[in-house]
C-alpha cells in the first residue's frame, strides 16, 4: 500500500480536518501527509514568462462537411519557449478550428484517428474505468460536441472510442437556436491527457437571427469582430513542452486528482496581446482548463455586456464590470473598446483564488496574467445593442418560462479518502462508472434536481443533450448532514435530502446565469437547484434510448452526466443516464 496521498488527498485533509468532519471511507483511517519533497519544493514549475510578448493567435474558421485529422503536430506557446510536440485537430498547431453550422442544417464530420504514442504516454494511469497499457501507443479518442442535441450514437459517448488507423463519422443535425458549443475529446479515463495535449475547439451555431455577419439583425460585432477567448492553464517543461505533473509526490502514471497549470494560456499562447480598434468586440468565452474556474474582469473595472452563455443568448444584455467561469462554461461578451487610444492598453485578468489548502499543496495563485487589449487607434465597430436580444421584432422568441417540474431528483457529489491507490475516492451518488441505480428520467418530464455538494471543493456539473436552467443555491450544515446520514463505502447508492440541514436564505443565480445552460457550478457545502426537461423522441426527431454498437463491439445506450473538471469525470465522477419512454 502506497503511502502518498494525491494533492487532492491534501485538499480534502486540510478542508476536513479544518471543518471537524470525518471524511474518510468508513473502516479507513486517514492516511498520512508525506512531508515536502527534499529537493525541488511540491510541484513541477514553469520556466520565467513574461506576459504579453505574443500576439494572440484566431483559429480559423472552417464551415461544411468535412475530415479532420487528429494528430501530432508542433507549437510553440510563447517566444521564449522551444517548440512543442502538441495534438490538434484538422492540422492546427494546438487546438482545433472554429467550426460553423447553421441551425437545421446538418453537418458531417469525420475524425480520422492519426496519432501514435500518446503525448502523455507516462503519464496514463491504467486502473482508471476506460483506460488500459494499450492507451500509452494507441491512444483512444471520442469527439464530444458539447452543449449540443444529438442522438446517442452521435453524442460522442466516452465507451465509443476509436485508435489509431481508423476513424469516426458524426453528424450533427444542429437543431437548436444559436449558441457557443464546443468540441473536445471525451475518451473514458484519459479525457483529461487528450484535453491539454490538444483536442479542443470551439464551434458557432448560427440562426437567422445570430448569423454572423455584419448585416445580422441583432446589431452584434462580427467577422473580425467577433473572437473565440479559449482560456486554459497550463504547466511547461524547460524546454518549452507541456508538463502534464502537478506535484512531486504523486508517482508518475498515477492519477492525482487534477491538473492545475501554473501558466495562463489564451488560443493556445501564453498570456499574449491582441490589437483592437476603437469599437465593440464580441468575445466568444470558453473555459477549457481541467480544474480551475476564473472571476474576470478588465484592470480599469470598465464595463462590458454578458449577452448570453452555454445555450445562446439572453432575453437583454446584462451590464457588469465581472464575470465567473468554470470548466466547461461558456460566456459571450460584448466589449467596447472605443476609449482606447492608440497605443494603450487594457489587460482581462483574474483574481480567483485556490482554496488555501489548494495553495499549499500546489503552490497554486490565481493565474492574472490572461490577455491584454492594446489600442490600434483605427475605427471599429461602432454599432449599440438593442435593449432586448429576443422577444421583439427580427429576433429569437424570449426565453420561456421555467417550467414546473413534476419531480424532484436529490443527487449528491462524494469524495473521502482511504488508504487506498487512489486516496481520494470521488463519486455522484456515491457511485463510480457503470454502477447501479442508474439514474432514468422519463422522456416528456420535468425535474428539479437538487445537487447535494457533500464533498470538498465546487463542481460543474454537466448534462449531455439537456439544458437546464438554475433556480438557486443554499448553504448546508455538512457536519451535521454526514452525522445524520453516515456516508457508506463507495459502490453503494447515497445521496439523502439535506433539507433538514438548509442554512440561509437560497441565493438567485447571478444574472448572466439566467438562460439555459448545459454546465453548472455547483459550490461545496451548497445545494444547488436547477430545473431540467427531458424531451421525448418525437420532439427529438430520434430515440433518445436507442441501442448503437461501438467499434469495439459493445452495444451502448443513453448519455452521461459528470463533473466537468476533467480529472474527476476520469476518476469516477461519471456517470450513465437513460431518458426511458414513458
Amino acid at each position: 500500500m502506497t503511502s502518498y496521498l494525491s494533492r487532492r488527498g491534501f485538499l480534502a485533509t486540510g478542508l476536513g480536518l479544518a471543518a471537524g468532519v470525518a471524511i474518510q471511507t468508513p473502516g479507513h483511517a486517514l492516511a498520512a501527509l508525506p512531508p515536502p519533497p527534499p529537493e525541488g519544493g511540491l510541484t513541477f514549475p514553469s520556466p520565467a514568462l513574461t506576459p504579453y510578448v505574443d500576439e494572440m493567435p484566431v483559429p480559423p474558421v472552417l464551415t461544411g462537411d468535412r475530415t479532420l485529422a487528429v494528430a501530432a503536430s508542433s507549437h510553440r506557446f510563447h517566444r521564449d519557449l522551444g517548440t512543442a510536440p502538441t495534438w490538434s485537430y484538422g492540422g492546427q498547431e494546438y487546438l482545433g478550428p472554429t467550426l460553423e453550422a447553421h441551425t437545421g442544417q446538418p453537418i458531417a464530420l469525420t475524425f480520422d484517428n492519426s496519432l501514435g504514442t500518446h503525448l502523455f504516454a507516462a503519464d496514463v494511469d491504467p486502473s482508471l474505468d476506460g483506460a488500459s497499457e494499450e492507451d500509452r501507443t494507441k491512444p483512444r479518442l471520442s469527439v464530444h460536441l458539447h452543449g449540443a442535441v444529438t442522438s446517442p450514437e452521435m453524442d460522442g459517448h466516452p465507451e465509443d472510442t476509436f485508435r489509431p488507423g481508423s476513424s469516426m463519422a458524426y453528424r450533427h443535425e444542429n437543431p437548436q437556436q444559436a449558441a457557443n458549443l464546443w468540441y473536445h475529446d471525451h475518451a473514458m479515463g484519459i479525457t483529461r491527457l487528450n484535453v491539454v495535449a490538444g483536442l479542443a475547439g470551439m464551434y458557432f451555431l448560427r440562426d437567422e437571427f445570430d448569423t454572423g455577419t455584419a448585416d445580422n439583425p441583432l446589431g452584434l460585432p462580427s467577422g473580425e469582430f467577433e473572437i473565440p477567448l479559449i482560456l486554459a492553464d497550463r504547466r511547461f517543461h524547460d524546454d518549452g513542452s507541456l508538463n502534464f505533473r502537478t506535484v512531486r509526490y504523486v508517482p508518475q502514471g498515477h492519477w492525482e486528482g487534477g491538473m492545475i497549470g501554473d501558466r495562463m494560456t489564451v488560443n493556445g499562447m501564453v498570456s499574449p496581446y491582441f490589437r483592437v480598434a476603437r469599437g465593440r468586440y464580441r468575445f466568444r468565452v470558453l473555459n477549457a482548463s481541467n480544474v480551475r474556474g476564473y472571476h474576470l474582469f478588465f484592470t480599469n473595472r470598465m464595463p462590458f455586456w454578458v449577452i448570453g452563455n452555454d445555450g445562446g443568448l439572453l432575453d437583454s444584455a446584462v451590464r457588469t464590470t465581472k464575470v465567473r467561469v468554470t470548466p466547461g462554461e461558456r460566456i459571450d461578451l460584448v466589449v467596447d473598446f472605443s476609449g482606447l487610444s492608440s497605443g494603450e492598453t487594457v489587460e482581462l485578468t483574474n483574481d480567483q483564488e485556490e482554496a488555501v489548502s489548494v495553495r499549499a499543496a500546489t503552490g497554486a495563485e490565481a493565474l492574472r496574467d490572461l490577455v491584454r487589449f492594446v489600442g490600434t487607434g483605427s475605427s471599429g465597430d461602432t454599432g449599440s445593442l438593442p435593449d432586448r436580444l429576443r422577444g421583439g421584432a427580427r429576433q429569437p422568441t424570449a426565453l420561456p418560462a421555467v417550467q414546473a417540474p413534476t419531480r424532484t431528483r436529490v443527487v449528491s457529489l462524494t469524495q473521502a479518502l482511504a488508504q487506498t491507490w487512489p486516496p481520494v475516492s470521488m463519486g455522484l451518488n456515491n457511485l463510480c462508472y457503470g454502477q447501479d441505480p442508474m439514474v432514468t428520467p422519463r422522456q416528456g418530464t420535468t425535474e428539479l434536481w437538487e445537487v447535494v455538494n457533500a464533498s470538498l471543493e465546487d463542481h460543474p456539473i454537466h448534462l449531455h443533450l439537456v439544458n437546464m436552467r438554475i433556480l438557486n443555491r443554499q448553504a448546508f450544515d455538512l457536519a451535521g448532514y454526514l452525522r445524520a446520514y453516515p456516508r457508506p463505502e463507495q459502490g453503494t447508492f447515497w445521496a439523502p435530502s439535506a433539507n433538514r440541514f438548509l442554512t440561509g436564505r437560497p441565493q438567485p443565480p447571478a444574472a448572466w446565469e439566467a438562460g439555459p445552460k448545459d454546465t453548472i457550478r455547483c459550490p461545496q457545502n451548497m445545494v444547488t437547484r436547477f430545473v431540467v426537461r427531458f424531451p421525448t423522441a418525437d420532439e427529438l426527431g430520434f430515440d433518445p434510448d436507442a441501442v448503437f454498437r461501438a467499434p469495439s463491439g459493445m452495444d451502448l445506450q443513453g448519455y452521461v452526466w459528470h463533473c466537468h473538471i476533467i480529472d474527476h469525470e476520469d476518476q469516477c465522477m461519471m456517470a450513465r443516464y437513460r431518458l426511458v419512454s414513458a
